[in-house]
């Protein structure tokens, strides 16, 4: 109670300063429009000139110097209407606007010679933009309908430095995601909360470093998107779906076909009574196999216990585990998106309150799994409304409501928010995971099912005080709900007969806690399944407001505070109830709260535009902490009783307070070239559910132990870029980047001399170094193509401070320093993107039943390519060897091919979306049973010996690089190094043995003996990589067939 009345009162008070404070931070979400109108025979500046932005109440009036300038214009194309008595009007058509940016309209009016007559008068469109002194791109809804996409991180994952949300080397989390200002990162972990409709959206803004004063709790991006707006007077909307057959999303056999690598040994008549060992398998074959001793030792076994009830055969123990094996976790169901939008003015009342209009806009999308768990894919589904009234001509209300749940299987078995969201986190948890690999592939109870519920409420109000000033204050909650738990409890009725006489369960169907086995041992139907569990809430509370002014024609002044209060009730941790000893949960509450504030001045002059600002943050976690000796028995082992919590010292958390400095210079060197430079200081706070958790195990020691007292991940960040523009078609930008990263958060192990005490203890002791370039040339303009290619060369060096343990035995804490790595260095990746849009005119070609058959058609090709990622391969510890061995190269083509038709004011438009249209088989690094099959395949390759020659095997000189494989129509053919042949004890007549005595490869067959290798024959099995020993579980080498969409579209605007 104390509590809840203390967090209250903190927002009282808050609330109060917002009232009483004069300047008010809703970030950037309009633009301004700018320039200086002229007589254009005398060039004389017009003062008093009248120019409005056309269907708006938006306008301003030339000064003395013939200046004029609109602020909080929405981004779009816009009209602007100039007016003058003694001049004819002018109306300037196509500006675009942008979030945060200038669009520098200057007009020149003529003597009226006619009374009435207008001059029409098309904006130029300048690629550069002298007022972006950073990496930024504007995306509009028109750029994103012609692409091969789905999701707002699909779209920005084309852009130069950035993979999904990950911004030039940062995490996911350091990514600002903002709808209108409004900031959607999840207060529990930062992560962006991105499950918004495509057909809501007007604008996306993507910066990728240099970003201003008014952003803060960020360190590596900004995604600024700005939604549609309802027409005061007209309806307007689209609706969206695509469908794609179901299919497997992996190359080759299912791993339920009866001669994969989990099955065969079970149904393939050679071995599957008298085990794998039984001489008919060469030793090849049974190491690429899992070992069964066969079904006639399984009936053995069932005879001779006690329990006359299980006795089977040896073909009734192969039927009962055919039935306990009969899930097929093939997919079933149909990849497909619906995303629909629609607007205008609302029905009836409209005019009475202020011309109230509406955009009402929802998703619903299924992406199936590499095969079914808990649920057999990810179901996300959004929907969006946005009401508008204007209270005043100068005064605007916005209510935003978004809403959104994400239905899928939860990644972690130990609680958290971690779900699997795609084919790769499901494939890498079938690689390299023992005995329970199968009880991931054969059940449907491995993984608890998760449910995340999510949704905001937001209003926020406009004032126009001016044509150069203006303010925003916005209000809003944030309400996020999670569900983990294991799924429905089996019914143990026995009412299937699978065997005459013989019955059994539902098994291995629903969850059941206790240890239960199939018939021949291999899968576990209950037990430690299932264990994940999360009930936390998490309710969030904003304001933030700002206020902007164009004090004169080369200073703009934005200032700006923002309140954050946070409900932190979490409930997550691992339940196993037949083994509780491995269990652990963390139990929380919190109401930390943060303030921000910033001033920043925007200066433009001809030859030189700064943005020049600070950010100051406060963050409170608002509670108290332990005081304790690191290795303290009471607290920190099973000696802890939470009868004695009242009896441990603590301390009011003191609060963290930052400055963050920032400043961005842009010099335009020509009308078609540009130099800029940025400079900023940015912080983070923590993962929140981290920062405050205190892990328990069932006897009550603690596992992972949090600290609020933590400071603010920090990062200093330099960039200098140069933008260079052609004919007015081409753009191309240059960018070097760097990073200085400290104070992130990490985990440092303590551990007591008694090992009573063993815990992890989050800490600030991470660094990092991340240096880039990026190169990107654009083709903006075009009747028949348009497109992007960029590259992206990083270099990311990573470490921490101090040491990563702590032992209370001094002799165990210097044989830890003897052996400490302080630093990983890995090599760069460089990666080439590109989007080519080819396409035809608008009315191009011959005109049947009015439309234009050879016109509007869209071939849009979307590539990628990267380095291999390298990585340290050293099977026998050699010293000094680190990031040795690069991975193959990848590449991959999607195609949307699209044709639209024109019906008076609705657009029909078909699609197809072709990924991996050239069906390219990328090796995915997973498919390994264990250390043994991942060495056996490393092994087989012949790599150049400057690559393996040192690493303690009999290596083949050759030009192998891990990723390459033998294909699946080509027998194995094993390479072997032996000293001598004629010692090999037991030869194999599949191998080619290299004899190094004689340095000939020869071959055995038990008729002839030794002989040496046909020539012929060798060339063959180097030429098609016979040699190469392919993981075991070979269903997930390869990932990502050829998926094809097939869409339709449909706008209108009536």
């Amino acid at each position: 109670m104390e509590t809840a009345t203390k967090y209250k009162f903190n927002q009282l008070i808050f609330l109060c300063m917002i009232i009483l404070f004069p300047s008010i931070s809703v970030a950037g979400t309009t633009g301004k429009i700018a320039g200086i109108v002229s007589d254009k025979v005398t060039g004389e500046q017009l003062a008093g000139v009248n120019i409005q932005i056309k269907g708006t109440y938006q306008g301003a009036a030339s000064d003395d110097n013939g200046y004029y300038v609109i602020l909080n214009v929405d981004p779009g194309t816009h009209e602007l209407k100039a007016n003058m008595i003694g001049y004819s009007p002018v109306l300037v058509t196509n500006v675009r606007v942008e979030i945060d940016l200038t669009a520098t309209i200057d007009i020149q009016l003529t003597t009226e010679v006619i009374e009435g007559e207008s001059v029409l008068v098309l904006a130029e469109k300048k690629l550069i933009r002298v007022d972006v002194a950073a990496s930024q791109k504007s995306i509009s809804s028109e750029n994103i309908d012609q692409l091969a996409v789905s999701s707002i991180s699909d779209v920005i994952a084309l852009q130069a430095g950035i993979s999904g949300f990950s911004v030039r080397g940062g995490s996911y989390n350091e990514t600002m995601f903002m709808v209108d200002g409004i900031v959607l990162n999840d207060e529990r972990t930062s992560d962006p909360s991105t499950n918004i409709p495509l057909s809501s959206i007007q604008n996306i803004s993507v910066q990728t470093g240099g970003f201003s004063a008014e952003y803060h709790n960020v360190r590596s991006g900004v995604v600024n998107v700005v939604t549609k707006e309802g027409s005061e007077d007209s309806y307007s909307g689209s609706i969206f779906f695509r469908n794609s057959s179901p299919g497997q999303k992996h190359f080759g056999m299912s791993p339920y076909d009866k001669n994969s690598f989990w099955n065969r040994p079970y149904f393939d008549d050679d071995v599957a009574w008298a085990g794998t060992e039984n001489s008919v398998w060469d030793e090849y074959t049974q190491r690429q196999f899992p070992t069964f001793e066969g079904w006639n030792r399984v009936s053995e076994q069932t005879l001779a216990d006690s329990d006359p009830n299980n006795d089977l055969s040896p073909s009734g123990a192969q039927k009962l585990f055919t039935w306990e094996n009969r899930k097929n976790g093939a997919i079933a169901k149909p990849d497909f998106n619906i995303d629909a939008g629609f607007g205008g003015p609302v029905p009836f009342i409209s005019k009475k309150f202020g011309n109230l209009r509406f955009f009402f806009s929802t998703m619903i999308e299924q992406d199936e799994y590499l095969y079914e768990v808990s649920r057999s894919g990810l179901d996300r589904s959004s929907s969006f409304l946005k009401l508008t009234s204007d209270i005043t001509k100068q005064m605007k209300l916005t209510y935003s409501f978004l809403s959104g749940k994400v239905e899928g299987t939860a990644l972690s078995r130990g609680g958290g928010t971690s779900i699997m969201n795609d084919i790769w986190d499901l494939a890498s948890q079938v690689n390299r995971r023992g005995f329970t690999m199968p009880w991931r592939l054969f059940t449907n109870i491995y993984w608890s099912p998760t449910t995340v519920k999510n949704r905001t409420n937001a209003l926020k109000l406009t004032h126009q005080l001016s044509s150069k000033t203006f303010y925003k204050i916005l209000i809003k909650h944030d309400y996020k709900d999670y569900y983990t738990w294991h799924g429905a409890r089996r019914d143990t009725t026995q009412d299937y007969e699978v065997i005459d006489g013989y019955f059994v369960d539902d098994s291995p169907v629903g969850f059941w806690g206790s240890p239960y086995f199939s018939v021949e041992g291999r899968l576990a139907f209950g037990g430690a399944i299932s264990t994940s569990r999360d009930t936390s809430t998490i309710s969030t509370i904003m304001i933030k407001a700002d206020w902007v002014s164009q004090v004169n024609s080369t200073n703009q002044i934005k200032t700006g505070f923002e309140y954050i209060s946070s409900d932190l009730q979490l409930e997550f941790g691992s339940r196993n109830e037949f083994l509780p000893e491995g269990n652990y949960w963390t139990s929380m509450s919190q109401n930390p709260f943060r303030f921000a504030f910033y001033l920043q001045d925007k200066l433009e002059f001809k030859g030189f535009v700064a943005t020049a600002g600070f950010n100051i943050d406060y963050v409170n976690p608002n509670g108290e902490w332990v005081v304790l000796d690191m290795y303290d028995e009471g607290f920190f082992s099973s000696n802890y009783s939470p009868e004695n919590e009242e009896y441990f010292d603590k301390e009011t958390i003191k609060p963290n307070f930052t400055l963050s400095p920032r400043l961005a210079i842009s010099h335009p060197i020509t009308e078609v070239s540009k130099l800029y430079f940025n400079y900023g200081h940015y912080r983070q706070m923590p993962i929140a559910q981290d920062l405050y958790r205190i892990r328990r195990g069932n006897g009550n020691e603690v596992i992972n132990m949090g600290d609020p007292s933590l400071p603010l991940a920090k990062t200093i960040s330099y960039e200098l870029g140069y933008d260079h523009a052609f004919n007015n078609l081409f753009l191309i930008h240059l960018s070097a980047y760097y990073k200085d990263i400290s104070y992130q958060q990490d985990l440092t192990q303590y551990i007591s001399a008694n090992s009573k005490v063993i815990y992890y203890q989050l800490t600030a002791n991470s660094y990092e170094d991340i240096r880039g370039f990026e190169f990107d040339v654009s083709k903006v303009q075009g009747d028949w193509i348009t497109g992007n290619i960029n590259y992206e060369y990083r270099v990311n060096t990573s470490g921490y401070y101090d040491v990563k343990k702590y032992f209370e035995n001094p002799a165990d804490q210097r044989d830890y320093l003897s052996k400490n790595p302080k630093q990983n260095k890995p090599r760069p990746i460089p990666k080439i993107k590109s989007i080519i849009d080819l396409h035809t005119p608008l009315k191009y070609g011959p005109k049947i039943m009015g439309q234009y058959i050879l016109g509007d058609w869209h071939l849009n090709l979307i590539s990628f390519w990267r380095a291999g990622s390298w990585f340290t391969y050293n099977p026998n510890n050699v010293p000094g060897i680190e990031y040795n061995v690069q991975y193959k190269n990848n590449y991959n083509v999607d195609i949307k091919i699209a044709k639209s038709f024109y019906v008076g004011n609705i657009r029909l438009k078909l699609y197809a979306d072709i990924y991996n249209a050239l069906n390219i088989k990328s090796f995915s690094g997973y498919g390994f049973e264990d250390g043994f099959d991942y060495n056996y395949y490393m092994q087989s390759l012949h790599m150049p010996d400057n690559v393996a020659g040192e690493l303690g095997y009999h290596n083949f000189n050759g030009e192998d690089v891990p990723g390459d494989a033998r294909e699946d129509n080509i027998d194995f053919v094993p390479m072997e190094w032996v000293a001598n042949v004629n010692n090999v004890s037991n030869p194999s007549a599949r191998p080619i043995y290299f004899d190094d005595e004689t340095e000939t490869y020869t071959q055995w067959t038990k008729e002839s003996g030794w002989a040496n290798v046909d020539k012929n024959y060798y060339n063959w099995v180097i030429d098609n990589k016979a040699y190469i020993d392919m993981p075991n579980i070979d269903h997930y080498v390869f990932l990502n067939p050829r998926d094809i969409f097939i869409g339709i579209n449909i706008s209108y605007d009536f």
